[in-house]
């Protein structure tokens, strides 16, 4: 007999207007959880002359890669200077590599090793 009391009694308060049931089905009833990602955002890549050795001579290491260069606008260029790639390939996979330097406004062409 409790439990067809208990049943009634849900079903009369299902019926009603104002019952509790509309009101947990609106969202009140659970935790909404929301999951913030923090993304690094990291600026394009700068290369530079790593390593010129000895000093003034067109020796090289760039991107862990020796270069040779090739022509006399080489033997300016220091260690530290912002280069970017015009051909070849930053990791020596290549024959020849050919560099602008940001700073001094030259090209180097270079032996890759």
């Amino acid at each position: 007999m409790r439990k067809f009391a208990s049943g009634l009694a849900l079903a009369m308060a299902m019926c009603l207007p104002g019952s509790l049931l509309p009101a947990l089905a609106d969202g009140m009833g659970y935790q909404r959880h929301y999951h913030h990602y923090h993304r690094i955002h990291l600026p394009p890549a700068r290369h530079v002359v790593e390593v010129v050795q000895p000093p003034w001579s067109g020796n090289f290491i760039i991107n862990g890669t020796h270069f040779t260069g090739r022509n006399a606008a080489c033997r300016r260029w220091a260690a530290g200077e912002r280069i970017r790639l015009v051909a070849g390939d930053w990791h020596g996979q290549c024959v020849a590599a050919t560099f602008y330097n940001l700073s001094r406004h030259s090209t180097c062409q270079t032996w890759c090793k």
